[in-house]
């Protein structure tokens, strides 16, 4: 496993003040159910604040009256860009103007504009409505403002090798899960462990398609054997990290050779395993990437599986090189 340092970043601010905040509800705003902040620039892109009064629908499981909390989300809105970015939000203390931070990503998001799915991050969860009243430190005459702030990075992610393993998975040594792993993966010799809820949850398609192979062990865990023959041992264990972290590693940089052949194995791998975001970014990278050493192999991959986008941009770059 790979660990991150980010070389150089460039941060923004933006401070959105909401008006008649009691009555701002869902039916007010758009056909989404969200407000627009007024855009603002960081590192040369245009970004704008989502704000949910309601919630938002995808974290309220499609009934926004199961919802209680006012939602946030940060959209990279510079048409055709893409960019990794950490996001965080607070709300403003009217009565010190300090903010008080509520959200923060760790990792970086990779933003892209081209798609809804990629477009957006945020949390469904800023805050409880109820603990937004008349009279509290955060609403004052009838205004609530929210801090958003973003950390572009503005060149390229570098990896170097990690500290010394505890002998825990990185995502455990993180805290994204208190509970021992229950799933065992063995792939090229080597042993990755997971939670079968993160799996079911964020990569649907593996349990599908592997749970009628794999064995119980004597402790009781989950143990599948994949097939290695067709994507690395290190290109799953990143397939895995994504599914718990939202980021990927970057190997021997963006435009290394190393770094653009995982890019082409976790590709497949998003679509054989229904991971709808995965595939999203896979596809957005390699469209960006391309060169004339590896475009030939990467259109028959593309025409192979059905990535249409990544076809499309392909056959462009090959007539236009």
């Amino acid at each position: 496993m790979v660990a991150a340092t980010i070389t150089k970043t460039a941060r923004g601010t933006h401070v959105l003040d909401i008006h008649g905040f009691s009555g701002l509800r869902k039916k007010q705003c758009d056909v989404d159910g969200f407000l627009y902040s007024p855009t603002f620039t960081v590192s040369g892109l245009d970004w704008a604040v989502r704000y949910y009064p309601d919630g938002d629908n995808h974290h309220a499981g499609g009934n926004l009256e199961l919802s209680d909390h006012v939602a946030a989300f940060v959209e990279l809105v510079t048409e055709g860009a893409a960019a990794w970015a950490r996001v965080g939000f607070g709300l403003v203390d009217q009565t010190t103007g300090e903010t008080v931070p509520l959200f923060r990503e760790k990792d970086p998001i990779l933003f892209d504009a081209s798609s809804e799915d990629t477009c957006t991050w945020g949390t469904g969860e800023l805050a409880r409505r109820r603990h937004l009243h008349a009279g509290s430190r955060y609403v004052i005459g009838d205004r609530l403002k929210i801090e958003c702030a973003i950390d572009v990075c503005s060149d390229l992610l570098t990896f170097d090798d990690p500290p010394p393993s505890s002998g825990l998975p990185l995502f455990q040594q993180a805290g994204y899960c208190r509970e021992e792993p229950d799933v065992i993966i063995e792939v090229a010799g080597e042993t990755i462990a997971a939670h079968y809820c993160i799996l079911d949850a964020r990569a649907p398609g593996f349990l599908k398609r592997h749970i009628h192979t794999a064995t119980t062990r004597s402790d009781r865990k989950v143990q599948i054997s994949v097939d290695g023959g067709d994507m690395p041992a290190q290109s799953f264990k990143a397939l895995v990290d994504f599914a718990y972290t939202d980021a990927l590693p970057v190997v021997g940089g963006l435009n290394g050779a190393g770094h653009k052949a995982m890019i082409r194995h976790l590709l497949i791998a998003a679509e054989r395993y229904g991971m709808g975001r995965l595939r999203a970014i896979c596809e957005r990278v390699l469209c960006k990437s391309l060169d004339v050493e590896t475009v030939a192999a990467t259109l028959a991959m593309a025409d192979r599986h059905g990535f249409k986008k990544l076809s499309e941009a392909c056959a462009e770059f090959m007539a236009f090189p």
